[in-house]
């Protein structure tokens, strides 16, 4: 309330600014759902965003002040719904030219709604339907026409629909510029473009938005209602054409999704099972735990947007995420976190020597002090001797893997807020929700990026003894040299490894001489780790081998580790020649770099 009086009174004495900046639709979004996820969930509401296909995500504008639109009129919906309705947020373009759009945002409940009389009333200052609101629901009576005048700030304008006991809907429409670069609209990988979706929601919207979405992609989708119609319908597919993949909502009447799943799974008339992606808007943990037993190929919280869904399907149909949507940082963000960062004392915990050489250059060039520990049990025993003020966890260690190390780590009380931040080169979307479950705060894919890297630590670790920003350039450049000669490294993007070094030649030479020295053995080891009795030492010796290719730019054997990986970890595929084509594009790039050691040394 103090907030809103604060806005109001700023508003009315015109001293509050609207600033424009560079914004992702998607991370407001995202932002939105924290700030509301929670209580529509402890309230038992459904929450669901309906962003349609055609909205441009790029934009300029003042993120902050359409968040807090957006979150006004979202905790009133909130507040006059009761237990078991819905609340839904749209968006939709209105209209565009080459430099602007006009996006039109709603917020529609199945709450109490209101009269023509409460209406009227609606956006003037102090002021609530009638008194017994206030006694009932609470408030200041201020959100909305702060949020009228902010939307009129914008040069916009906010409007309401209702109707006594269906609901309310609040519109507003502003116009932002748009970025001149937009990201590509989604489109799946062509392997996966052809699926066959049954759809499983007892709630007649969440399957029209699943159902929009999913068509976009070009996937032919049908849907039901309830448990016992979805068996039907697979088993009269069953025989013609099969369905490929399930979206089964937990929650239902009669029989929920995860007795839903387990009767298809177990049924003797559906010979071609489809892959099923379990949707819920509620806690994770929780159903996870209902779970148990139940096959699911991926878990998918609501509200769905685009991109989740995009990455919880190639997911669960085993493809490799690399998601183009993800927000872009400018090089003014990655030096406002540079330098928020100096001073900062990191504990780094990664086994592998090439990515500890990597990150440490990153890392201490740019005024941050850095210790290493070579696996999560060595770590926890760092941390216990010596202060940090965060750690960045590879997930995949011997000895003690990243997962268990976090668990022990927050197990104390006082590593409760530590910032822990995983490194992996998974990108699986299940991959970082597992980073999430054990305790870690944040997740950098591999290979490192150096702005998101910087980025994401500046979100969440603070220097206990920070460093002015020093007037000289942040990053060292080293000096050009000219063993970098495409001809002579066969299956390395040189381009690709010298980005991730921050073009730093001199480090980027010394960690090709070092891989060379280091994977010279693969063979050896990867055939021991076959016959180990630990049948997750051959998936760690691919997965070491993705990682580092990666770093390196070495894509082609990249890939070709990664489905090597795959193999090992789901126990199928000819694992025999998924490793003979990790060793022809290995060797080529080992001989590639012996013929440049013989001519430097």
């Amino acid at each position: 309330i103090i907030n809103d009086i604060l806005d109001f009174s700023k508003i009315e004495a015109g001293k509050l600014d609207m600033e424009v900046i560079n914004f992702r639709l998607e991370d407001l979004m995202e932002n939105l759902l924290s700030l509301i996820g929670l209580k529509s969930e402890e309230k038992g509401l459904e929450l669901m965003f309906d962003i349609r296909p055609d909205v441009p995500v790029a934009l300029k504008g003042d993120p902050l002040r359409i968040g807090q639109i957006l979150t006004n009129l979202c905790n009133n919906a909130i507040k006059f719904t009761e237990p078991g309705g819905e609340v839904i947020i749209n968006v939709e373009l209105d209209g565009q030219t080459d430099i602007l759009a006009t996006l039109h945002f709603s917020v529609q409940d199945s709450g109490i709604g209101m009269s023509e009389q409460k209406i009227a009333k609606l956006f003037q200052a102090f002021s609530q339907g009638d008194n017994s609101t206030t006694r009932q629901y609470g408030g200041s009576g201020l959100g909305l026409v702060i949020s009228k005048q902010l939307t009129e700030m914008m040069k916009g304008n906010i409007w309401v629909e209702s109707e006594v006991g269906v609901g309310s809907a609040f519109h507003f429409s502003i116009s932002l510029e748009k970025q001149p670069r937009q990201p590509q609209q989604i489109s799946l990988n062509q392997n996966v473009s052809a699926l066959k979706v049954l759809i499983v929601d007892d709630n007649e919207t969440s399957r029209e938005i699943l159902s929009h979405l999913l068509e976009h992609f070009n996937f032919t989708v049908e849907q039901t209602d309830d448990g016992f119609s979805a068996l039907d319908i697979l088993e009269q597919a069953d025989q013609q054409e099969p369905f490929d993949l399930v979206l089964m909502d937990w929650r239902m009447p009669g029989l929920d999704g995860i007795e839903t799943t387990r009767a298809i799974q177990s049924d003797p008339k559906i010979s071609h099972p489809p892959t099923v992606i379990m949707i819920s808007a509620y806690s994770r943990t929780e159903l996870k735990s209902a779970a148990s037993g139940v096959d699911f190929a991926g878990l998918l919280t609501k509200p769905v947007t685009p991109s989740s869904l995009y990455n919880a399907i190639l997911s669960a149909m085993g493809y490799e995420i690399i998601s183009n949507h993800r927000h872009q940082h400018t090089p003014e963000e990655t030096l406002q976190a540079i330098a928020q960062l100096r001073g900062a004392k990191v504990l780094l915990i990664e086994d592998n020597e090439i990515n500890q050489e990597l990150a440490m250059d990153l890392l201490t060039k740019n005024g941050i002090e850095v210790e290493c520990a070579h696996n999560g049990l060595e770590g926890i025993e760092k941390l216990e001797k010596n202060g940090y003020d965060g750690v960045l966890m590879d997930c995949h260690m011997p000895i003690m893997d990243g997962y268990r190390a976090t668990q022990q780590i927050r197990a104390q009380n006082r590593f409760q807020q530590l910032p822990i931040i995983a490194m992996t080169a998974n990108v699986m979307s299940g991959d970082k929700q597992k980073a999430l479950d054990v305790g870690m705060n944040d997740h950098i894919a591999k290979p490192i990026n150096m702005d998101k890297m910087f980025v994401t630590m500046a979100h969440w670790i603070v220097p206990g003894k920070p460093v002015p920003r020093s007037e000289r350039t942040l990053t060292e450049k080293s000096t050009d040299n000219d063993f970098l000669n495409a001809e002579d490294l066969p299956g390395i993007d040189i381009q690709a490894g010298l980005k991730i070094t921050n073009n730093n030649k001199v480090l980027y030479q010394k960690l090709l001489m070092k891989f060379r020295q280091n994977q010279g053995d693969f063979e050896l080891e990867f055939r021991n780790a076959l016959k180990s009795e630990h049948a997750n030492d051959s998936v760690r010796a691919a997965h070491t081998l993705k990682g580092v290719a990666a770093n390196l730019g070495m894509l082609q054997l990249q890939q070709a580790a990664y489905e090597l990986e795959q193999a090992c970890k789901q126990g199928e595929g000819d694992i025999n020649c998924l490793f003979g084509n990790v060793m022809t594009h290995l060797e080529a790039v080992l001989n590639g770099l012996e013929k440049i050691e013989q001519k430097l040394f």
